[in-house]
């Protein structure tokens, strides 16, 4: 048996480094026995890589520090409404008897617009009515009776003083006669003063009561009813004949058309920067560029005079009067206004728009670009806007101040 030579070849690892010239190798040998047509059409085909770009540094904004005017104001949507507008309610609960008046409908002061079921009541209001004016017939009559018996008594009275005057003058001997007479007086002031104690307290308490009657029904039978308090319009009547109703539920809303003021509802922080009496400019929402004048005339409370010692007006919003009468601007009830409050003005001073400030830890700071340097630098601020921030200490005029 022929055996072939063996070699005996030591055993080892390979490392990467060792194998990547060999493979290299083999693959450009193969490229190389590759016809010529070939090896172009596969280096044609091989993806062409793209290079990375060079990434961007942004530029960060400069700002240059002003000299100017700063206006901080607050503007606020509002409608027109009456200056005097009250809700009405029964103050008493019941079925509604009958409804005097709709919505719109104009009312008198005193008119009545609406009423439950007081029958009852109107009934023993008219029965205590009669009882009142028989009671005071009795005490007129009684009154009468006095004034008559007090005339007859002083008649009685200056008689008897004419008879003892006489007696003295033609019969001053006679003891017994004068001092009869002289009784006859006494007994006559008597009978004066006896009248003088007026008729009898039966009668007067017999009046009093039937008047308590009458007033305690003629104030339930107000409670029953709806009147109006002023001459206005009707905004609204919640009100059907038949149907119950509560004690004290709005049912009905009043108003003075003729006088229109804007109303506004705002929130806590709008209201601590106004108070009363600022002017403010007011623009028509459905006439733009027209521009009324006018002043706050009212606030809520605790922000203005809303409520005054223990009586505190229920009306949370903000009243606007309007120096323009309606009929004159052209406005009408329910039309939406946007008012422009002045809050604070400054004329001359440093100012960067909010952009170029930084705040860190409660810490208000600009970084200033002097040359090639960039340096912090603390700042106080006063009036603050959405565009304009006043600069009170820290800056001057054209210094740079790079943004974030």
């Amino acid at each position: 048996m022929n055996h072939l030579p063996s070699y005996r070849m030591p055993f080892r690892l390979l490392r990467l480094r060792d194998v990547f010239p060999i493979a290299l190798s083999f693959v450009l040998s193969g490229c190389a026995l590759l016809p010529a047509g070939r090896s172009a059409e596969i280096a044609a085909n091989e993806p062409t890589p793209t290079p990375i770009p060079t990434s961007v540094v942004p530029v960060k904004p400069t700002y240059t520090v002003k000299t100017g005017e700063i206006l901080r104001e607050r503007t606020f949507s509002g409608r027109v409404a009456p200056v005097v507008e009250e809700a009405l309610f029964f103050r008493t609960g019941g079925r509604i008897r009958t409804v005097y008046a709709k919505r719109n409908d104009f009312v008198t002061a005193g008119q009545i617009i609406a009423d439950l079921e007081i029958d009852d009541l109107e009934r023993e209001l008219t029965s205590t009515q009669l009882n009142l004016e028989r009671a005071q017939s009795r005490l007129s009559a009684a009154e009468k009776d006095l004034a008559f018996q007090i005339r007859k008594a002083r008649i009685h009275l200056d008689i008897a003083s004419l008879q003892l005057l006489n007696l003295r003058t033609e019969r001053p001997d006679d003891n017994f006669a004068i001092s009869v007479a002289q009784k006859q007086v006494e007994l006559a002031e008597i009978a004066l003063e006896q009248l003088g104690d007026g008729v009898d307290p039966l009668l007067v308490n017999d009046v009093a009561r039937a008047q308590l009657q009458v007033e305690k029904l003629r104030s339930a039978i107000a409670d029953a009813t709806i009147t109006a308090p002023f001459d206005g319009q009707l905004l609204s009547v919640s009100l059907t004949a038949g149907r119950p109703v509560d004690a004290f539920d709005t049912v009905v809303s009043i108003a003075d058309i003729t006088k229109l003021e804007v109303k506004a509802d705002l929130i806590s922080d709008q209201m601590n920067e106004l108070a009363e009496d600022m002017p403010v400019e007011i623009s028509l929402i459905g006439r733009p560029g027209e521009i009324l004048s006018g002043h706050v005339r009212r606030l809520p409370y605790p922000f203005g005079s809303g409520g005054s010692g223990q009586v505190i007006d229920p009306d949370k919003s903000t009243r606007i009067s309007v120096e323009q009468a309606a009929q004159e601007a052209g406005f009408e009830m329910g039309d939406l206004v946007q008012v422009r409050v002045e809050i604070e003005r400054k004329a001359r001073v440093l100012w960067l728009p909010p952009q170029a400030i930084r705040v860190f830890d409660g810490r208000r700071f600009v970084v200033i670009q002097d040359g090639d340097i960039q340096r912090r630098v603390d700042v106080k601020v006063g009036i603050q806007t959405t565009d304009r921030v006043e600069i009170e200490e820290g800056l001057e005029e054209g210094q740079t101040v790079v943004g974030q």
